[in-house]
């Protein structure tokens, strides 16, 4: 295989750009293997080529799939995001409560009765919620939006048909 399709090989499988590729063949000495594994040591693999190269591997074998992280890494990173993000209560343009994600996580499994009701009451006494933090949490936020919205109709449908008696 002459030096480009190597290269180029190289640089489908790795999800790596061409000179970055042809710097790791030059580094191993042409194995495209070896500049795979030197890749992927350094971290420059993308995860499209890291699936492809390891796709090959028998269900028998030990093949490494996934982000390479332990269970305990995923566990630190999981703890690490639910600190840096917090859950937001507002009521009428006013803060009322900003706690950590953690802290929620501990309410709802240990008192999950009394922290479930809580929300559903405060969302009828005007109460928005959202999440803010180090991660963007658009899905959630709207998803609170919407529930906020449920909440307001049923409310004002409560308000006038409790009227109209």
């Amino acid at each position: 295989m002459e030096m480009f399709e190597k290269v180029d090989a190289l640089r489908q499988r790795a999800n790596v750009g061409y000179e970055e590729a042809k710097n790791a063949l030059e580094r191993s000495n042409g194995d495209v293997l070896e500049a795979m594994i030197l890749l992927e040591r350094e971290g420059r693999t993308g995860s499209a080529g890291y699936q492809n190269f390891n796709a090959g591997c028998a269900a028998e074998t030990k093949c490494n799939k996934g982000d390479g992280k332990s269970i305990g890494e995923k566990f630190k990173s999981l703890i690490h995001k639910s600190t840096v993000n917090y859950l937001v209560i507002d009521r009428k343009d006013e803060r009322i409560l900003r706690v950590p994600v953690l802290a929620m996580i501990l309410l709802l499994i240990f008192i999950f009765p009394a922290t479930v009701c809580a929300l559903v009451v405060s969302l009828f006494l005007d109460c928005k919620y959202s999440f803010e933090g180090a991660d963007e949490m658009k899905t959630a936020n709207e998803v609170f939006g919407k529930a906020g919205d449920i909440a307001d109709q049923v409310k004002e449908k409560v308000v006038s048909e409790y009227n109209a008696l």
